[in-house]
């Protein structure tokens, strides 16, 4: 990995989500990264980011459960040592929804995504689960929320 360690608090990225209200693009911004080199990638986590332009029909997505003390975990690995690729794996992913008909839906989970040997940006997604409802509105229609996070970062990460 290059540079090892690496730490940013300017990384970029996007969050591309689908719910039973539709499906929405968010700018990912002031992604707080912390990586270290391991024999076959990387290994780190995601202490801060913010989300901006979600859509009309979402009144914020926020990522604001995403702290120092309950980071997102990251982990990069090589399938084997020079391979041509591996594994991106967020673990503890957290995204609270409101939504403009009322409900305000907190959902989480781990996502994964296969990444590039020398890659300097990675994509994960999965379905994440509802964890719970925290404003009136019902989020039972709404179960499972369909996340697809990029981060692009100054590093780069090979094994």
């Amino acid at each position: 990995m290059s540079p090892n360690p690496y730490s940013s608090t300017t990384d970029t990225g996007r969050l591309t989500f689908t719910t039973a209200y539709g499906m929405s693009n968010c700018a990912v911004s002031g992604v707080n990264l912390a990586l270290a080199g391991t024999s076959l990638g990387a290994a780190g986590s995601i202490s801060a980011a913010s989300l901006s332009g979600c859509g009309a029909e979402f009144t914020a997505v926020d990522a604001s459960l995403v702290t120092s003390t309950v980071p997102i975990g990251v982990s990069i690995a090589g399938a084997a040592p020079g391979s041509a690729s591996g594994t991106v794996t967020f673990t503890d992913v957290r995204f609270l929804v409101r939504h403009v008909a009322g409900p305000e839906c907190l959902y989480a989970g781990t996502l994964t995504g296969t990444v590039t040997n020398g890659a300097s940006t990675f994509t994960a997604g999965a379905w994440l689960r509802l964890i719970r409802n925290l404003r009136p509105g019902s989020c039972t229609i709404d179960n499972l929320f369909h996340a697809r996070l990029t981060v692009s970062t100054g590093a780069t990460v090979s094994w």
